[in-house]
């Protein structure tokens, strides 16, 4: 009974160490599991040990015993043999604790490195958040003592909004309101009872009535203007306009690029882009990768693919590339119809064992987004044949159900057709992809 327990705690602590060496190196797995698995791996390490440590005592006090008796000659060869395999088994016991040792503590070292730099790299540099708690001023003066949107803390780590707040101050880079500004915070009925008050004129628009109020009223006597309003000094302005890229950032966050993925993007490429091309470039890094996975497309990657294109589309009209903005619109339209957006009831259909007429209830039909459609006519002057060439040679996908002819007759459409209508594709579409289920 002793011995088939230790046996089971033998097999244990070896499961628990090769569970450990599989799983502490893999950079894909979270901190929580890795962990858990450096606590597995230690415990079998513990385990083998107490198991195994007995016998090497014992064999350790055989061989001291051996050694005064210098083994007689006579002594059966299979004692020797067997005293011999122990010997060299425990001294090569010793180098392969201090491996699993060396193992243990270079995963700690990496996880403690990996982790260390995960939480420096949790919130963006000190630039970016300035840039962002600046562009608030550029909407509207701030009351000291007024609060801040709450992201600033969970996103960026300012844990003393006031503290912060005194910071940007003292560095210049806000300054007290002018009365004008003050005075565009008041609603338009204020403005006109104050203008009532001293018996003015009061209509007009708001522009006109803060100017009347500054022209013929002492602002001082107002009480608004007594308060201490903060607005951008020309030093604060002047920063924006530097940084205005991290403010694009910003409100573009349907792109998907972290203000990392962006700063080390634009480190490297050493000023020889533009903002617009150094978005362009992560963009099409983010369509390799759905390329890397193709045969195994999701609704959602197909789904962000077609979101790419676009994004790519707006960033290249903004920079006057307009063939390659209806390079980016085709490639949308030709991914709509190759029919992979159904992709996933293949394997659907595979692991549920369903029937083609199952599967089929949940065939998406052919959609071309009005707003792409409409886009590629807006451009038609740039449009060449060249262009649907190009496009249906690098086609991603897993398949593409969409022939180059049918293709063309879609761009046709586009550029003749007040409503799309695809009914037709769409039935040659569908016919094809029920093939491909069997």
């Amino acid at each position: 009974m002793k011995t088939f327990m230790k046996t089971i705690g033998l097999f244990g602590g070896i499961i628990f160490v090769i569970m450990g060496m599989i799983t502490i190196p893999d950079n894909s797995v979270d901190s929580y599991t890795r962990k858990i698995s450096v606590g597995l791996f230690l415990l079998g390490i513990l385990l083998i040990y107490f198991m195994i440590s007995p016998a090497l005592k014992k064999h350790k006090h055989s061989k001291i015993n051996l050694k005064k008796n210098i083994l007689d000659p006579n002594e059966p060869t299979g004692i020797n043999d067997q005293l011999i395999s122990i010997s060299n088994r425990k001294n090569n016991i010793q180098p392969q604790f201090k491996n699993i040792s060396n193992i243990v503590a270079i995963a700690e070292e990496s996880q403690l490195e990996k982790e260390a730099f995960q939480q420096a790299s949790a919130h963006p540099n000190a630039d970016y958040i300035k840039t962002i708690f600046l562009h608030l001023f550029e909407k509207h003066p701030y009351k000291e003592g007024d609060t801040f949107p709450e992201y600033f803390n969970y996103e960026y780590g300012i844990i003393n909004m006031p503290t912060y707040f005194n910071e940007i101050k003292n560095e210049g880079l806000i300054t007290l309101s002018p009365p004008e500004e003050i005075l565009g915070l008041m609603k338009v009925s204020d403005l006109k009872e104050i203008l009532s008050e001293r018996a003015l004129k009061k209509s007009g628009r708001k522009k006109e009535l803060i100017e009347r109020i500054l022209s013929h009223i002492d602002t001082n006597e107002l009480p608004i203007i007594n308060e201490y309003y903060f607005s951008l000094s020309p030093t604060g302005k002047k920063y924006i306009e530097t940084h205005y890229d991290y403010i694009v950032l910003k409100q573009h966050s349907e792109w998907g690029i972290g203000f990392w993925e962006y700063q080390n993007a634009k480190d490297n490429d050493g000023g020889t882009k533009n903002f617009n091309e150094i978005i362009l470039s992560l963009l099409n890094i983010k369509i390799l990768d759905i390329k890397k996975v193709r045969l195994k497309m999701s609704p959602f990657e197909y789904a962000r693919l077609q979101d790419l294109y676009v994004y790519a589309y707006r960033l290249f009209l903004d920079e006057g590339r307009y063939t390659d903005a209806l390079r980016a619109l085709f490639k949308n339209i030709l991914l709509s119809l190759s029919g992979c957006r159904n992709n996933y009831l293949l394997s659907y259909k595979k692991d549920l064992k369903l029937k083609n007429q199952e599967v089929m209830l949940n065939y998406s039909p052919i959609i071309i987004d009005n707003y792409v459609a409409k886009s590629i006519c807006d451009l038609r002057e740039y449009y060449s044949e060249n262009i649907l060439s190009d496009v249906y040679k690098e086609f991603i996908g897993p398949y593409n159900l969409c022939t180059y002819d049918m293709l063309r007759e879609v761009t046709t459409l586009i550029f003749s057709s007040s409503i799309l209508e695809l009914n037709k594709y769409d039935m040659i579409i569908k016919d094809l992809f029920v093939r491909k289920l069997k």
